[in-house]
């Protein structure tokens, strides 16, 4: 979690530990520990992991804001008249800090939604855990688990895009700043000390310790569980319930793995 995701190097190595571990995963769950019945969950974690990946390589561009280098006006007349321009540029900032604040509207209401449908599930399989005579209440309760880690990782791709969407209404606010300071009477450096963030200080999308990551670290702690208990249902009959260090391993990976996620579509810069 602590690692970014900033060159083609590091995506590298994260891909191929990806693959390392998925063959580990496979290989217990189909040959060397087939008698806890994880076939099913090691695939479904593999195909998942496979959407997300590739997911990342046909969007990454497409998601990632491209900023237009500001250029500084030379002739007097046109640093004149450029100003003429003043209220659309006005209309355009006040246009994206509205949509940035609503962007982290979303957010906050995204995360809620997703913690009420996850408690409403877990209801449900509390329920078919209680009542094991209930009919197919296994098959029940590994159905809906692995429904919510889907829906959980829905949930987790719309929050890095709401996080992608803020930072580039923040680099569209940089632009303008940008465009004045460049093209104002003042010197360059005392005109950026208005401002807290730049283009030359704004947060990379990707940085931890904030409120997108926690919120995407709620999300994947919850989806995880889900996993998590999808594998236990799987390998018992629900009357002697037992964990496996297998199950444990393969929650706690689906955590770091898509946490590292996070990273790698949020640290992604495209060449410009």
């Amino acid at each position: 979690m602590v690692f970014t995701m900033d060159s083609t190097f590091k995506r590298a190595i994260f891909i191929a530990i990806v693959v390392a571990v998925n063959i580990i995963f496979l290989f217990t769950a189909f040959f060397y520990l087939p008698e806890l019945n994880q076939k099913s969950i090691a695939v479904y974690l593999l195909i998942i992991q496979a959407f997300v990946i590739v997911t990342f390589f046909l969007y990454r561009k497409q998601t990632t804001a491209r900023v237009i280098q500001v250029k500084k006006l030379k002739n007097p007349r046109l640093q004149e008249n450029a100003f003429e321009v003043t209220k659309l540029l006005f209309k355009e900032y006040e246009y994206i800090t509205t949509t940035a604040a609503q962007v982290q509207k979303d957010r906050n209401t995204l995360l809620n939604q997703f913690i009420f449908f996850s408690a409403l599930i877990a209801a449900i399989v509390l329920f078919l855990v209680a009542n094991p005579e209930h009919f197919f209440s296994q098959s029940g309760v590994v159905g809906l688990s692995i429904l919510c880690n889907i829906i959980g990782w829905i949930f987790f791709l719309n929050l890095v895009r709401f996080r992608q969407a803020w930072w580039s209404c923040a680099e569209a606010m940089n632009q303008i700043k940008d465009f004045f300071i460049i093209n104002s009477r003042l010197p360059d450096d005392i005109a950026r000390t208005t401002f807290l963030w730049d283009s030359r200080t704004l947060p990379r999308a990707g940085k931890k310790s904030n409120n997108y990551y926690y919120t995407a670290m709620v999300i994947a702690v919850i989806a995880s569980s889900f996993l998590l208990i999808s594998s236990w249902a799987g390998s018992s009959n629900l009357q002697a319930p037992t964990l496996t260090t297998f199950s444990a391993l393969l929650a706690l990976y689906h955590f770091l793995f898509q946490m590292t996620t996070y990273s790698l579509f949020l640290d992604f810069k495209p060449i410009r």
